[in-house]
C-alpha cells in the first residue's frame, strides 16, 4: 500500500528533512527511491533503492512487524538495485546513498 507520492523533482535533502526529521521520525517506513547520481568515472546514472526506515525511536512492535515483512516487500518489487537499512538520520542521509550507489 502506497502511503505517500512524491515527484522526481521531490530532493532527497528535503524528504530526509520533512519526512524522516519530521512527521515520520518515529515511525518505520518503506521508501522506494528512484536516485540519479554520478558513478566514479563521471557518467549519469539512477538506481531503485529500498531505504527501510525503522527508526531506533519507534515503538518495539512496529520495529518487528517491519523487520518481519522486509523481504516479503524486497520479494514483491522488482528492480531493485540497492537495500538500505537505516535506524537513524545518519544512515539515510544522502552521503550514504551516494556510498552504496557507488559501491555497486
Amino acid at each position: 500500500m502506497i502511503d505517500q507520492e512524491y515527484p522526481k523533482s521531490t530532493s532527497w535533502e528535503s524528504f530526509h528533512a520533512d519526512q524522516l526529521g519530521g512527521a515520520l521520525e518515529t515511525e518505520p517506513r518503506y521508501v522506494l527511491l528512484d536516485h540519479d547520481y554520478t558513478t566514479t568515472d563521471g557518467r549519469p546514472a539512477d538506481k531503485i533503492i529500498l531505504v527501510s526506515w525503522i527508526p531506533d525511536t519507534a515503538p518495539v512492535m512496529k520495529k518487528m512487524k517491519y523487520a518481519g515483512t522486509k523481504e516479503a516487500v524486497k520479494g514483491a518489487l522488482q528492480g531493485i538495485a540497492i537495500n538500505l537499512n537505516a535506524t537513524d538520520m545518519a544512515e539515510s542521509a544522502l552521503s550514504e546513498i551516494e556510498a552504496a550507489c557507488k559501491k555497486i
